[in-house]
């Protein structure tokens, strides 16, 4: 009796080992598979990319006529209809941004760009939101929560610094800025950015080192400061207005 139990305990534990062997195996199968798949689907988007690029090449005349290259690409959904939204940053510092459809370039926008390298030695990029873009001073990504993609920029026109948040007009066929806030640098070696992505009295949105500086004008200009100036302001997003509007002082507590 004792013989038959220990013959059945036997059989048992074996069926057991089985099992945990098979399902061992599999699992080990499953990884292999998962991985092939992750390296199809990274061959898959580099050769996507690649061919976008050779399109954009040969197709663009802009492109070939001033013998260009590009240094930065990426797909989008910046809500331009008309095919797949692409942007690129070219050698030239210029950023292009495609709607492309059966390997056919519909449409191109043309937007400013500026090499951050240039502008800073703090990179004041890095806790910006977003894809940034090369080396440049902008990103994109969806900022608002409206479901497609914005493009941030510092901009630095001259004497003029201004955050600019641009986004597509579906009317307009363009993008339009929504919003330009002058701001100033606090230091450029040592930071911090002027502009910092965060929320305020529970509302999200990003503040900014505001600073709008003068032009002079004529005989007897007298030099007013903005009273603004040198402090931090927080802007969120009016989804009726469809633009960033200040929301306040950010007062450090």
């Amino acid at each position: 009796m004792k013989r038959k139990n220990y013959l059945l305990l036997l059989f048992v534990l074996i069926l057991l080992l089985l099992s945990c062997f098979g399902n061992k195996q599999n699992a080990t199968i499953s990884a292999s598979d998962l991985l092939h798949r992750e390296e199809q689907d990274s061959s898959n988007i580099h050769q996507t990319i690649e061919s976008i690029k050779k399109l954009i090449y040969d197709n663009d005349e802009y492109i070939k006529r001033h013998n260009l290259d590009i240094v930065f690409i990426s797909k989008g959904n910046f809500g331009i209809t008309g095919g797949d939204n692409w942007i690129i940053r070219t050698s030239r510092d210029q950023i292009f941004i495609y709607a492309i459809n059966d390997n056919r370039i519909g449409k191109r926008y043309n937007l400013t760009s500026f090499n951050l390298e240039e502008e800073s030695v703090f990179n004041i990029m890095q806790d910006i939101p977003g894809t940034h873009i090369d080396n440049s001073t902008s990103s994109f990504g969806d900022f608002n929560g409206d479901g497609v993609d914005e493009i941030f920029e510092y901009g630095f026109y001259g004497r003029a610094f201004e955050i600019i948040v641009w986004g597509f007009d579906v009317e307009k066929d363009d993008f339009i800025p929504y919003c330009t806030i002058p701001f100033r640098i606090i230091d450029s070696e040592y930071g911090p950015a002027p502009v910092e992505f965060t929320a305020h009295k529970g509302i999200n949105g990003f503040k900014v080192f505001f600073s709008q500086s003068q032009v002079a004008g004529g005989p007897g200009y007298i030099y007013e400061p903005n009273p603004k100036n040198g402090k931090w302001f927080f802007y969120a997003w009016d989804s009726e207005k469809r633009e960033y509007v200040e929301v306040g002082e950010v007062v450090e507590e």
